[in-house]
This record gives C-alpha cells, structure tokens and sequence, in this order.
C-alpha cells in the first residue's frame, strides 16, 4: 500500500504530479470541481502519454478505478467527504498493487 500525496486548498485545485507505482510511472491530473452543487474532485491518470483513466470521481469508500481496468492495482479513496480544503488531509487515495498470481 502506497498513500498518494494529494494537497488541499485552493491554490492547489488543478494538481499535476507523477507518482512510480511498482513498474509504473504514473502521471496524476486532480482537479477541484467547482460547478456543481455540492465539492467534488476528479482525477485522470496517464502512463507513458496514455490516458488510463478520465474523469474518475474520489468518493470515499470505493476503489475510483475499479471500473477502468488499468491493470496498475486499485486506487481506494478512505475519509471524509471531500471539500476544497480536506483533501489529503481527513481522506487519503491508497494505491493497492495488483494480485499476482502464483
């Protein structure tokens, strides 16, 4: 298990970062969602200038990647609610290897 380093506040609401995940280098774009009616986040990730996954919601209590079938692991999203000002502070994204077989 891997906590990903994600900033709250708003001077960092678009976050750009890489962050290696076993044999992978990920690339993170987080981003404060401010339009709708109650504070979210999305997330993207990018491997080698692919997009692997777009728009996943951090929700806490959920793998936000289980949907995408990256092959990267899982990325489970624990805490709080998410607002502008929490974020990596009262919930944390975790990064789970993926499962090898033997």
């Amino acid at each position: 298990m891997f906590v990903i380093p994600l900033r709250a506040g708003a001077e960092n609401a678009h976050q750009r970062f890489a962050v290696q995940l076993g044999d992978n280098l990920i690339d993170f774009e987080v981003d404060f969602i401010s339009y709708l009616d109650y504070p979210a986040w999305s997330m993207n990730l990018v491997r080698d200038g692919t997009r692997l996954v777009a728009g996943a919601m951090l929700e806490p209590g959920s793998d936000v990647i289980q949907s995408y079938r990256t092959a990267i692991g899982q990325m489970v999203f624990t805490g709080a609610d998410v607002t502008l000002d929490n974020l990596g502070v009262e919930n944390f994204l975790v990064w789970i290897p993926p499962t090898v077989d033997t």
